[in-house]
């Protein structure tokens, strides 16, 4: 009887399981092996970095550090952003932005005026959204350097400089304005010690014949007058508008305005002459060229004329004129060689221009003491018939009752004969 053998049987070699192909086995180590990098990434060991680039540079943070001393940063640096190294939870940072950090240079060494080299810092700024411990450091550049100086402000009223514009014939400049009328510098208390003064420079375009506006550069200058150029001081604005007001020149004759005359007074027979015959002035265009003379202040003949006397009259310009010769006065005579003068007692008293709702009754029967100036001849001739006491109730405020009223002196029979003094009659008003 034949025994049965323990030989195992053996797979036939046309049907070998793909379990046992070296590339499943190859792909499912990739795999285990992604797994756990996965599982300790997530839930063993999940940090990492990100580089966030762009970030600005905050000077204003801590600044109190060298303000404090009286410093201020005169020169920074070119750079504005930097790169940022963010370290933390890999599922977090990566939606961090630039706008969540700031950047901001350590002022520990600052400690007086000069270039220091800050080391720049960086921190989230942004905690709600981004928890947890993450880290930002610097990457480049990790420092800047910055210089220091005393810092502090000056303001100066700005002076123009209008010697290149050029003015018309028949025309003057005479006057200009800045606006702004003054400026601030601020800056190193070193630069601002040699800025003497801020000049608006006016070009000069063409000839002016009109007051205009133009813009001007403004220039820092020394005290000797020199364009001074400083490094680190900054002003208000760099420029000015500048109005330069134009006036037109003429030289008018100078004329008195009496006054305190009779009706048909004839001024011009009067002899008189002025220190000053004619005056040099300045003025808007419009105003001077409607100007045919100048007035000086009115002489009132009856109140003020003396024979052999000289009288001090102002000249009277018109608003926004004014006077090239520096004359503000002038010296009036009278030529009175050939005058007279005569006092006569006036019984002619007559009221003029009485209002319908009143009587007048004169009460007073003579004006005494009138005294009359004149050529000599008119004054030799002339008698008191044919002067006249005028009332004119038109230029007074008449009451109810005996009143005291002015009257002018009138000589009808002459144009060049004149009273001086004042004079007062007695008269019953009466309300009709």
């Amino acid at each position: 009887m034949q025994k049965p053998t323990n030989a195992v049987p053996q797979p036939s070699a046309g049907r070998n399981s793909p379990w046992n192909h070296p590339a499943f086995s190859m792909l499912l180590a990739l795999l285990c092996g992604f797994i756990a990098w996965t599982v300790v990434t997530v839930y063993v060991d999940p940090q990492g970095s990100v580089t966030v680039q762009d970030v600005p540079i905050n000077y204003a943070n801590s600044a109190s550090t060298y303000t404090s001393q009286g410093l201020d940063i005169v020169e920074k640096p070119d750079i504005e952003t930097v790169d940022v190294k963010v370290t933390g939870n890999s599922t977090i940072i990566g939606n961090i932005q630039n706008s969540d950090i700031m950047v901001y240079p350590s002022y520990a060494g600052v400690s007086g005026a000069g270039k220091v080299t800050l080391r720049l810092q960086a921190r989230l700024v942004n905690t709600t959204d981004f928890p947890g411990n993450i880290e930002c450091v610097v990457e480049n550049p990790k420092t800047i350097d910055a210089v220091f100086d005393e810092v502090s402000e000056k303001t100066l009223p700005i002076t123009v400089d209008a010697s290149a514009v050029s003015v018309a014939d028949g025309y003057m400049l005479n006057k200009t304005t800045a606006v702004p009328a003054e400026i601030t510098l601020r800056g190193p208390t070193t630069e601002l010690d040699q800025v003497a003064s801020v000049v608006a420079t006016v070009p000069g375009d063409g000839e002016l014949s009109d007051t205009t506006t133009v813009p001007a550069t403004l220039e820092l200058r020394d005290e000797n007058g020199e364009t001074f150029t400083p490094q680190y001081t900054t002003m208000d604005s760099d420029t000015a508008n500048v109005t330069l007001t134009i006036y037109q020149v003429r030289e008018l004759p100078l004329v008195v305005d009496f006054i305190g005359t009779p009706t048909n007074f004839d001024t011009k027979s009067l002899k008189y002459s002025l220190s000053q015959d004619t005056l040099r002035v300045a003025g808007p265009a419009r105003t001077v060229s409607a100007l045919e003379e100048l007035t000086v202040t009115d002489f009132d003949l009856a109140r003020e004329f003396e024979l052999g006397r000289d009288y001090q009259r102002l000249v009277e310009l018109p608003a926004g004129i004014v006077s090239l010769d520096g004359v503000t006065s002038v010296t009036l005579s009278f030529d009175t060689e050939e005058m007279a003068s005569t006092t006569l007692n006036i019984s002619n008293i007559k009221p003029i221009n009485v209002p319908s709702n009143y009587e007048i009754e004169v009460l007073s029967s003579l004006v005494s003491g009138v005294t009359l100036y004149g050529p000599a001849d008119e004054i030799e001739a002339i008698s008191a018939d044919s002067v006249v006491a005028q009332i004119d109730c038109q230029s007074v405020n008449l009451t109810v009752g005996q009143q005291s009223i002015p009257v002018t002196i009138q000589i009808p029979s002459s144009t060049r004969v004149f009273a001086t003094g004042s004079y007062t009659v007695q008269c019953e008003v009466v309300a009709k």
